[in-house]
């Protein structure tokens, strides 16, 4: 019997545990809470979210293009070795014939082997080498305005997920006391009943409306479970290590002018920055294919050995310095419309930036309206709170003295619940509103 019991107290330990849910984190007897400030949130989402590692990546990758176009201003060092088999090539030690030229000896087959260390260098390529290094420099500009924006988007998930989860824990905590005061008038129902002053009617009615409640609030605490979740993806963290979240739905007006919103936004948004840049990189790209009309000079020198037989001391060296001019003739077009294409890039660029600025301005003026509209709700639904509250209170009073009815204090009940939901809705729209004006802006994180 005895063992029985242990057996029945350790499954019910670990049904209490199961119960807790799956993100109920398991401490050690005298573990202090961990608790999740708003502040923290924005960080670790900005430190562990993979889509931030990822833009880190391409930053870097077009940092690095920028050492690759810069390479040609530097003279290119390379080493050649050739082998060749045929009758095309003089033969060590043998001296030419009378008429047959240059020593060859064209009806004898040999081996012949070039060593060769080679130097070109640049001169002058008519801006092509100083376009593409701008080029670049511009698409690393761009992708820097690409990490910032996508910081800022994470900035953004993360905050609206954390509220989300305030407000589903602020929607379960009503449904609790919803169910509460239906416990509480069902017990005063029955109490009439058996003393016969009220119905059986009163008993159902009451009973049918905490079932209803219970219902409610099982749906609550699911929605707490589902907002938990999308905060833990939102933050890019694959357990849930916090006992407690901190509660900062209770808000405070401080809005700037809509002028300075604007003004702010058009120096912050990387979305116009990132224009910005691509704009120039178009006038360098304009450059570059012009650079095709246009010749490119360059220096060669070159130092080696070549004859019959591999590497050897025996092999004759030779060496020479040069210039060499490369113009292009006719090219198939290829630059005319390579020019083309890079002028319409660029004029593309240039009135993409008009339509930024005026989505930028749609952007701040739709959050600012959202968020002033935000507070006049929140005072709104605080009042509506307040004198549901107030009804509530009143219809329980007439019921207690026998001259109210049981509608009417479920009724009140419904409208109060209703109201406090309303009002926790608003704060978190305000919240919310909030995150999406710092986004509107470009406020950097």
């Amino acid at each position: 019997m005895q063992k029985a019991k242990e057996i029945l107290t350790v499954l019910f330990s670990l049904l209490v545990v199961f119960c807790q849910g799956p993100f109920a984190p398991l401490r050690a007897a005298g573990e202090p809470d961990k608790n999740l400030t708003l502040k923290e949130a924005v960080d670790i989402a900005l430190k562990q979210h993979p889509s931030i590692r990822q833009y880190q990546e391409t930053v870097a990758a077009a940092q690095s293009g920028i050492g690759v176009s810069r390479a040609g201003y530097f003279p290119q060092f390379s080493f050649v070795g050739n082998f060749y088999y045929g009758n095309a090539f003089p033969i060590s030690g043998v001296s030419p014939s009378a008429g047959t030229g240059a020593g060859l000896q064209s009806s004898v087959t040999t081996d012949f082997y070039i060593y060769r260390f080679q130097m070109n260098q640049l001169i002058y390529d008519f801006g092509k080498t100083p376009g593409n290094v701008a080029g670049s420099r511009a698409t690393y500009s761009q992708s820097r305005e690409d990490y910032l924006n996508n910081r800022q988007l994470v900035v953004l998930d993360a905050r609206t997920a954390y509220f989300s989860l305030l407000a589903a824990q602020r929607a379960q905590k009503v449904q609790e006391e919803t169910v509460r005061q239906n416990q509480e008038l069902l017990r005063q129902a029955q109490g009439f009943f058996k003393v016969g002053l009220r119905a059986k009617y009163d008993v159902t009615k009451a009973e049918a409306n905490l079932y209803q409640a219970e219902a409610n609030l099982i749906s609550a605490k699911n929605n707490v479970d589902l907002a938990r979740v999308t905060l833990l993806n939102a933050l890019g963290l694959k357990t849930w290590a916090y006992t407690k979240v901190e509660d900062v739905l209770e808000v405070t007006y401080e809005i700037p002018t809509l002028a300075d919103l604007k003004t702010r936004a058009m120096v912050q948004r990387p979305d116009l920055q990132k224009n910005l840049y691509q704009q120039q990189g178009g006038r360098a790209a304009v450059e570059v294919a012009r650079s095709g009309y246009f010749p490119v000079f360059t220096s060669t020198a070159a130092y080696g050995w070549q004859g019959n037989v591999p590497l050897s001391s025996n092999l004759p060296s030779n060496w020479w310095v040069g210039a060499v001019v490369n113009f292009p003739l006719f090219e198939g077009l290829a630059t005319t419309y390579s020019v083309r294409q890079a002028k319409a890039t660029l004029e593309s660029s240039i009135a993409n930036e008009e339509v930024l600025r005026q989505n930028i301005t749609r952007d701040v003026e739709q959050a600012y309206r959202n968020l002033v509209s935000g507070r006049e709700l929140i005072r709104a639904t605080a009042k509506a709170r307040e004198a549901a509250q107030e009804n509530l209170r009143l219809a329980w009073g007439r019921y207690r003295a026998g001259v109210g009815t049981i509608i009417e204090v479920t009724d009140a009940q419904v409208q109060f619940s209703q109201a406090d939901l309303n009002y926790v809705q608003a704060l978190y729209n305000y919240r919310v509103f909030e995150a999406n004006l710092d986004k509107a802006i470009g406020r950097p994180f």
